[in-house]
């Protein structure tokens, strides 16, 4: 499923805004509502509309896009473009979605619009393995861990995966279940599903990822946990109630 996707574009280079102005007219699904030529302009725009998607340069007067985004509350999704490479770790610490370097090429910008639409629709980011970029470290194959790293109020927070029973999205936040309590991120659901072992943990709804292990009983409509009851939702059911399936035989 497709929608679209409201964005800005923000830049102190006019040719830089130019060439992104011009790709994103050419993706119907993109709507940019504004382009700005620097971080404050954007900081008021993002504090009055309510934006999808932000193309953001880095080194800018007075306010870099990494001091911009640190001082957002609710943070839109973020791809970073640049011409420098060495800021590429500190965006994605941030949760940046893509890192594009100039000069950005068609190809390589739609490839960002259906990552931040899969995002957005709470789908798995995952790709076929032939069409990841060799640079790209946000797509690098990984061994499945047995420990989460969250990000929780200005700390990193260890979690064992055993532990956890469900991730709930509400709002601009997620709260991690597990059988000792709770931990409260910003980091959005589907990042976090990224960093999941697939074969232990099931996305059974746009708000809702729980651990196979932990369900005790479920059918078409709902999953339990421990006595709480959450929804399956109608685009994920088949793929849940097939992993649920296989799991109880």
């Amino acid at each position: 499923m497709v929608r679209n996707i409201k964005c800005i574009i923000v830049d102190d280079e006019p040719l830089a805004r130019s060439v992104l102005v011009d790709h994103a007219n050419q993706i119907d699904q993109l709507e940019v509502v504004a382009v700005c030529a620097n971080a404050v302009e954007a900081f008021g725009y993002l504090q009055k509309e309510e934006i999808d998607l932000v193309f953001l340069d880095i080194k800018m007067p007075k306010i870099s896009g990494l001091e911009l985004l640190e001082s957002l509350d609710h943070q839109p999704l973020v791809v970073f473009t640049t011409a420098y490479r060495e800021f590429a770790i500190r965006a994605f610490e941030l949760d940046a979605i893509d890192y594009l370097l100039k000069p950005i090429s068609l190809g390589r910008f739609m490839k960002t619009v259906a990552k931040a639409n899969k995002y957005l629709m709470g789908s798995s980011l995952a790709e076929p393995k032939e069409s990841i970029p060799k640079k790209d470290i946000t797509n690098q194959p990984t061994v499945e861990p047995e420990l989460l790293y969250i990000k929780s109020q200005r700390k990193i927070i260890k979690l064992d995966l055993s532990s956890i029973k469900y991730l709930e999205s509400l709002n601009d936040k997620v709260i991690i279940h597990t059988c000792d309590g709770e931990v409260v991120t910003t980091q959005r659901i589907g990042y976090l599903e990224e960093k999941l072992p697939k074969t232990q943990f099931v996305r059974i709804h746009r708000s809702f990822i729980i651990s196979a292990e932990k369900v005790t009983a479920f059918n078409s409509i709902m999953v339990e946990i421990k006595g709480k009851e959450l929804p399956i939702g109608r685009n994920y059911r088949a793929q849940a109630l097939g992993i649920l399936q296989k799991k109880s035989k």
